[in-house]
């Protein structure tokens, strides 16, 4: 985890707040112990996302995650993928497999939020199906964010 984001810094940096220095064992023990923590509670679902190559050798390629963050009924999808394996249709697959579990665990509504400038973020919402249905203004989280976030809802597809 700590090379596959430290591999990834340059392109995760401008949008995730937690991407501002280099991971280190310490920090992603942390996370790591607070994700397995969160998990257990039911309170939060962080995942790898891992990809085995020819010899069968896994490798992280991103991580994911159903975050409760919109209020009773809903949930809000999290990804963010691998600089080396972009454009593979990775993170439109792991939106689409969320927003198939979280609707399975009963919830109303999923959504993904990006800044308005994350042009990647908002394609990965449209291509898994993704209605964008508003804005909203927020302190910018990133560097390169600006102060309003795209909010993108899926259609309860009768999962």
């Amino acid at each position: 985890m700590v090379e596959a984001v430290n591999e990834s810094l340059a392109h995760l940096a401008p949008w995730m707040s937690w991407a501002q220095a280099p991971a280190t064992e310490v920090t992603i023990g942390e996370f790591l112990a607070g994700a397995v923590a969160d998990f257990v509670a039911g309170s939060n679902f962080g995942y790898a996302i891992t990809e085995r190559d020819a010899t069968g050798a896994e490798a992280i390629v991103g991580g994911c995650g159903l975050h409760p963050r919109i209020g009773p009924g809903g949930i809000e999808i999290g990804y963010w993928v691998h600089a080396g394996h972009l454009r593979r249709g990775i993170a439109k697959a792991v939106a689409v497999a969320l927003r198939d579990e979280a609707f399975a665990m009963g919830l109303e509504r999923v959504e993904i939020h990006c800044d308005e400038r994350n042009v990647p973020s908002a394609a990965v919402a449209r291509s898994a199906g993704f209605d964008l249905i508003g804005t909203e203004t927020r302190p910018p989280r990133a560097p390169s964010a600006s102060d309003i976030a795209l909010i993108w809802r899926s259609p309860h597809r009768g999962y």
